[in-house]
């Protein structure tokens, strides 16, 4: 939806630049004792900038997808893995500068509109409520936040304060929940390839003329164990969501748990009760114990016939494609995420610039 016939409600008289709690408070403008010229001046250099970092984090966006695409292919390489996670890091530090500057060009616009006559502000009082419902009509809410997003698209605050609060839900409160998500899964997944896989070759020898298979159970059980210690409650590896930091103490409902825990398919083993009236989501461990129930118990090597081994190998290898395709999953997940956030940003940036230039001529009017 484009900008059009501007003409609403007085604007506030100053903007909340504390709404996105994790960004530090940009520089403080000299607003006063400037002329129109130089206000428009200073609006033009915020916008631009704004773009300026839109543009910097989205830069990063065709590498996320080439790798995303790769692991949803099947690939799921240890370097690839930890290549995903930096960039997953690279891309929220981007973050945090887009939505620095986006309170500062809120800031800005907000100065240049207490400086208009009423009627003029009534034209962007319009041009406000044009980009609110457009971004409402093209962004419907993840389930996953779309009770927060409701509540703040609704809410009375000041026109930038909403945005700011939007932003900061769709980047804290959603992505960055799949960001935890993607990182701790791809570690758990990247330990198991480390401890379990890459060692099979040293624990599988052909036995009697290749007719027999020894196995060494006692090191599989051993290295199974020690994942299901280190991935269990109450260790933090253990816990997908929420991300550190992402609620405020004591932690997540239930119902907030359970959301999270249906988005992302895993079953009702997973969510925990923490104990404290808070819950939690965790990994789902069922394919590493499932390897350990295929082994004989209390013993060390066993020897195998062909037809034996072949039984076993199928059953450990089918726990293992479980875990990739569970690993696919999140990162689709991730993906589409990352996308919705990116989409919003940048379809906000353009109006804003519309916005920003209807500002300026009206200052040059």
């Amino acid at each position: 939806m484009i900008i059009s016939n501007y003409t609403l409600q007085a604007v506030k008289s100053s903007v909340n630049l504390n709404v996105v709690t994790d960004a530090p408070l940009p520089p403080e403008i000299p607003f006063e004792n400037q002329s129109a010229s130089s206000v428009g001046q200073l609006l033009d250099r915020s916008a631009k900038e704004l773009s300026r970092n839109l543009g910097t984090m989205l830069k990063l966006q065709s590498g996320a997808e080439r790798m995303v695409e790769k692991l949803l292919a099947g690939a799921a390489e240890q370097t690839l893995i930890a290549e995903l996670g930096d960039l997953v890091q690279a891309k929220a530090e981007r973050r945090q500068m887009w939505a620095q500057q986006l309170r500062q060009c809120g800031a800005v616009m907000t100065h240049c509109q207490e400086t208009l006559p009423p009627e003029q502000r009534q034209c962007l009082d319009v041009a406000q409520e044009h980009i609110q419902l457009d971004l409402q009509e093209r962004f419907s809410p993840p389930t996953e936040v779309a009770e927060a997003f409701e509540q703040s698209i609704s809410s009375s605050n000041d026109f930038f304060d909403k945005l700011l609060e939007l932003i900061n839900l769709i980047k804290n409160g959603y992505l960055a929940g799949y960001e935890h998500i993607i990182a701790a899964y791809s570690e758990f997944f990247k330990d198991f390839n480390e401890e379990v896989s890459a060692k099979l070759k040293d624990w599988i020898k052909g036995a009697n003329e290749g007719k027999e298979v020894d196995l060494n159970a006692g090191n599989i059980r051993h290295a199974l164990n020690a994942l299901i210690k280190k991935y269990s409650p109450p260790n933090a590896a253990a816990v997908l969501f929420p991300a550190p930091g992402m609620f405020p103490p004591p932690g997540a409902s239930r119902e907030e748990a359970e959301k999270w825990l249906k988005a992302l398919g895993l079953p009702a083993t997973s969510l925990r009760n923490n104990g404290n009236g808070t819950f939690s989501v965790v990994m789902d461990l069922g394919p590493l114990t499932t390897m350990m129930n295929g082994l004989p118990p209390n013993v060390y090597w066993i020897t195998w016939d062909n037809a034996k081994f072949q039984y076993w190998q199928t059953g450990f290898n089918a726990q293992e494609e479980r875990m990739k395709n569970t690993l696919q999953s999140f990162t689709q997940k991730y993906s589409n995420a990352n996308s919705y956030h990116d989409n919003f940003n940048k379809t906000l940036s353009a109006h804003l610039n519309q916005y920003a230039d209807m500002l300026k001529a009206m200052l040059n009017f």
